[in-house]
């Protein structure tokens, strides 16, 4: 684990890496990895609430069940899902945005996921992920049986390790964002938490660097040079509506 106070230093210790790795940025450096439909309070009612609104997004718009999650997630809808990206910029981002100032007097942190790795391990393990991963037919299987509340097992084994999923990007968001999603199956704890369980060694499959906490406004300016920002990445569509107004109407 390093420490950073620039974006110079964030750029240096990323570099040499191979392999496939994907990020994800948090402004509270302490936080573990657990999706927010599966903390505190959320366990009681998000599946359900994610159940309905799954239901009405595929009336309204017709989508299929992995579009639907992802939509929930990105609009704050608790889920199964925890956001990572395939940008190293993006990441840095979160780690350091803090609209609610909640953590202004906090380091944030940057996950630096070994997906190759993780990827291969699975399929070391035995594990159904590994398969899942690669079919489709099997995900949408799974999702499936998970949105209609049925028995989730696949065969004897259900979901059995959180597996990664690209973002169908039919959402400006998820392009802008480069995101994907690591989805959680029958467990319902922590990845640190899991991967101790599997006898997993975390640190063999996530880096992490801290961002210190007086660092944080100085990188958001960096990036924001780099068109990185609260706009873009959220696509500020009020903003877009007010400057067509502007031009057209002169208001």
């Amino acid at each position: 684990m390093k420490k950073i106070s620039n974006y110079d230093e964030y750029k240096s210790a990323l570099d040499g890496r191979g392999d496939v790795f994907v990020f994800r940025g948090q402004a509270f450096a302490n936080y573990v990895l657990i999706p927010s439909g599966l903390r505190e309070n959320h366990i009681l009612k998000a599946d359900g609430q994610m159940f309905e609104f799954v239901d009405e997004m595929k009336d309204i718009f017709g989508f299929d069940e992995l579009t639907c999650i992802e939509l929930a997630q990105h609009f704050s809808l608790p889920t199964r899902m925890l956001d990572f990206s395939y940008s190293f910029d993006v990441a840095l981002f979160f780690a350091c945005y803090d609209k609610k100032e909640k953590h202004k007097e906090d380091d944030g942190k940057v996950f630096i996921f070994n997906k190759t790795k993780y990827e291969n391990l699975l399929k070391e393990k035995g594990k159904l992920s590994s398969q899942v991963i690669r079919n489709n037919k099997l995900l949408y299987e799974w999702l499936q049986k998970y949105i209609d509340k049925e028995n989730t097992l696949i065969g004897n084994e259900g979901l059995d390790m959180p597996i990664f999923v690209d973002a169908t990007q039919q959402f400006d968001r998820l392009y802008m964002q480069k995101g994907l999603f690591l989805l959680w199956g029958r467990d319902e704890c922590s990845l640190e938490e899991i991967f101790e369980k599997e006898g997993i060694d975390f640190n063999d499959i996530i880096d992490t660097i801290v961002i210190k906490k007086e660092a944080k406004a100085s990188i958001l300016e960096e990036l924001s040079k780099k068109n990185i920002n609260e706009d873009t990445l959220y696509m500020n569509v009020s903003k877009i509506k007010d400057l067509v107004n502007r031009i057209k109407y002169g208001k």
